[in-house]
């Protein structure tokens, strides 16, 4: 992705993209470049911002009330519950 490296517009990314890797984003399973982008993006954007306090919020509640859970297999059965959603509405 050269617009990484220069600043041009393919190194941003919008609310869409970064709400669907944000979970990865906060555990750490992005790739380097993927992680600037989306910390450039939570760094100017309030609404993205929120929606990563409150994942962050579910994520430590959810640790503290159930270390046993595997956050990972949770995740995933959100995401495909979130796709399916979307496209029923698409």
């Amino acid at each position: 992705m050269r617009g990484a490296i220069d600043g041009g517009a393919e190194s941003r990314l919008g609310c869409r993209e970064v709400h669907r890797v944000l979970q990865a984003f906060l555990d750490g399973e992005v790739d380097p470049l993927q992680g600037e982008l989306v910390a450039a993006h939570l760094e100017s954007c309030a609404r993205c911002q929120v929606e990563e306090q409150v994942l962050t919020g579910v994520i430590d509640a959810l640790r503290r009330l159930r270390p046993d859970l595997d956050l990972a297999a949770y995740t995933r059965l959100v995401e495909v519950a979130e796709e399916l959603t979307d496209h029923e509405r698409g």
